[in-house]
């Protein structure tokens, strides 16, 4: 009987052991995941909706890595400068521009954001060859949703990949009239 009354105090305090040490896990993921949510919330803030463009390039360095990659419709664009000269090219071309986060979850080291880009455009947006052409100044307001998923390491924003809606941010700055347009029947055969 002696040895059974150790064996259940083993047992016991193995089991409390063991749901101690899920709980404190479950706590420092819980905690790892708000961290990197919050250095998002941080991004959208501080980088994006900030009018002070030196302040916007110093939380970048904060916050992206020297590696940084972006991926969007328009292509890939790798480093840190690269993401800086996007942050100063829309600061320019939209002095009030600011995203607001709609949505947000995190899961491992992935963090996806759906939020709401909006500015007036006072400033010329640069062509991007075989995608757009440069697009004057025109002073009207825009509404771009948009979705990203953000890859983080150590702290900081490793790679980014982000969908906007192109097509309603092309007929905001006039780019395409969609009651202008028409559509022909494809000369292409239909497979079968």
């Amino acid at each position: 009987m002696k040895n059974f009354g150790i064996v259940l105090a083993i047992v016991v305090a193995l089991a409390t052991g063991f749901a101690g040490g899920l709980k404190t896990a479950h706590v420092r993921e819980h905690n790892r995941l708000e961290r990197n949510k919050q250095i998002l919330r941080r991004i959208h803030k501080e980088v994006w909706s900030n009018p002070d463009l030196n302040a916007a390039l110093k939380a970048a360095d904060e916050l992206y890595t020297p590696d940084f990659v972006v991926h969007d419709s328009t292509g890939d664009y790798y480093g840190l400068a690269s993401r800086k000269k996007d942050i100063a090219e829309d600061r320019s071309a939209y002095p009030d521009y600011n995203e607001e986060v709609l949505d947000m979850v995190a899961e491992g080291n992935i963090v996806v954001t759906r939020f709401l880009s909006t500015g007036t455009q006072k400033g010329d947006i640069p062509a991007i060859p075989g995608y757009q052409p440069l697009i004057p100044a025109n002073c009207k307001p825009v509404r771009i949703p948009a979705l990203a998923l953000h890859r983080l390491v150590n702290g900081r924003v490793a790679e980014q990949w982000e969908y906007e809606d192109s097509w309603s941010a092309n007929i905001q700055a006039g780019l395409i009239d969609p009651d202008k347009m028409t559509f022909q029947e494809s000369a292409v055969q239909t497979c079968r």
